[in-house]
């Protein structure tokens, strides 16, 4: 696959110049930075591919283009935002701060946000915990488009689910960012983007057959990662729809194809170390378990054991100084959009063939 290396400042700036057209300035900031640091981990599917989906969206009036959230629900330790169909990444970056806030007021804060939209990657909200010394927590649902183990009816989201714990000053946080799919629906989006196939597991055809055929598997069904990950979506699709008074379920429109606000809950807690434990302890026992884990003795196939997160901080470290690689696609798709807004990528991006 042909790809560009972009230096990731400028696709930020490219980014938020395009958002700028229809959104406040503080907003397109803020999502921009959000998407390019998805990519800048790796996480391709929830980066700067989704920048036209979104626009899409907005343009037929399915997001806002001004995020008026309102407080609906508060005590010392929780809180429940309306985002009125606004921006996920904008809505949610304010409940996780609360969250935190409250954690270091209070011990732990826990927020619940209903009548959002996709928020991006989980793992962006809960390293904002980890920065501040607490533990952070996010989830989400999504539309139906998984099946539960065992079905071949969908009624659950790949409904994603982040973790992040700090390691002490100066060292990345341990973070867990999963879906409950065996891949993001994203991958899926992406590899039909990129005109590619997909491993057989992931997606069922609509009528209930394996696929490796994007485009089928995108008109089917994702696969659960196991009863495990199907009890853990059902899990996510209660704390973050049923609880806040979102949709959940079979309820929540489709992004691609369901022209009605999709509607989704999110939940973020954040948890102060310092509540249970003082963090010198902790930090020490952390290092403990780092090492435990990371100086154990490689399986056959293995060159060496990371901790959840390590591989994706390496890579943003690395990208941040050689640039991010997007596929040939999404760079046309992404200059189209530009075009459209009368924004030349050209003007903020210099691409070098890889």
């Amino acid at each position: 696959m042909v790809t560009v290396a972009v230096d990731y400042k400028n696709l930020q700036t490219f980014c938020k110049t395009v958002l700028e057209k229809s959104l406040p300035k503080d907003e397109a900031k803020n999502i921009a930075i959000s998407l390019v640091d998805a990519d800048l981990l790796g996480i391709h599917s929830h980066g700067v591919s989704r920048l036209t989906d979104y626009l899409v969206r907005m343009e037929d009036g399915l997001i806002e283009r001004e995020t008026k959230f309102t407080l609906e629900n508060e005590s010392h330790t929780t809180a429940l935002y309306d985002a009125h169909n606004g921006w996920g990444q904008i809505v949610s970056k304010a409940a996780m701060e609360n969250a935190i806030d409250k954690a270091l007021n209070y011990g732990t804060g826990f927020v619940g946000v209903k009548n959002s939209n996709h928020f991006g990657t989980a793992t962006y909200y809960t390293r904002m915990a980890a920065e501040k010394g607490c533990i952070g927590i996010a989830m989400t649902n999504g539309s139906a488009i998984m099946v539960p183990f065992g079905s071949r009816e969908p009624s659950l989201g790949t409904n994603p689910l982040s973790i992040a714990i700090p390691a002490g000053e100066g060292k990345d946080p341990i973070i867990l960012d999963m879906a409950t799919s065996n891949v993001a629906r994203g991958k899926i989006i992406l590899a039909n983007k990129n005109n590619e196939s997909i491993p057989e597991g992931w997606a069922i055809t609509k009528d209930g057959k394996q696929t490796t055929d994007a485009k089928e598997a995108l008109e089917g069904f994702i696969l659960p990662m196991g009863p495990k990950g199907s009890g853990l979506a059902i899990i996510i699709d209660i704390l973050s729809g049923v609880l806040t008074g979102s949709l959940f379920g079979k309820d929540i429109p489709k992004m691609y194809g369901d022209p009605e606000p999709q509607q989704l809950g999110h939940f973020f807690g954040a948890i102060n170390i310092e509540s249970f434990i003082g963090k010198e302890d902790f930090y020490k026992n952390i290092d403990k378990k780092v090492k435990e884990t990371v100086e154990s003795k490689p399986s056959e196939g293995f060159d060496r054991v990371y901790m959840p997160g390590e591989i994706e901080m390496n890579r943003k470290r690395r990208r941040e100084k050689e640039g991010v690689p997007l596929s040939q696609d999404i760079f046309n798709e992404l200059e189209a959009t530009g075009k459209k807004y009368g924004v030349e990528i050209t003007d903020y991006l210099q691409v070098a063939a890889k």
